[in-house]
């Protein structure tokens, strides 16, 4: 390879993974304990794969978040709460609509059942 032929050669390697790296990082509605929708958007860390939109009372939470830890335990421990809706969902800023997740109490009820129905 020539000089040119080099140059060439690694400004198409760092053009493509700039590009595959964009690509693969998540943008989410941002807003802590806000009452209405949000409208905020953030760029998440390459760790967080996915949006969460958190519902308590009132008040709502939009953020970046992992897969990993979008179920009903890990979110109560990461807030601290114990009557929330949530859902997580995995494309950019698909955290903005109306929330029509998982009642903690409700999933729990729903566990119980299906253990009972499971021992019949």
């Amino acid at each position: 390879m020539q000089i040119s032929d080099s140059s060439f050669f690694f400004s198409f390697l760092f053009l493509f993974n700039a590009a595959a790296v964009s690509v693969l990082i998540t943008q989410c509605y941002h807003c802590d304990n806000s009452p209405t929708l949000c409208r905020t958007n953030s760029t998440c860390l390459t760790t967080e794969d996915t949006c969460l939109q958190l519902k308590f009372g009132k008040l709502r939470t939009f953020s970046c978040w992992k897969t990993s830890q979008c179920s009903v335990n890990e979110i109560a421990d990461s807030f601290l709460l114990d009557n929330f809706e949530f859902f997580c969902c995995h494309h950019d800023l698909c955290n903005e609509s109306a929330i029509t997740g998982v009642n903690k109490a409700a999933f729990s009820i729903a566990s119980v059942m299906a253990m009972l129905w499971m021992l019949l």
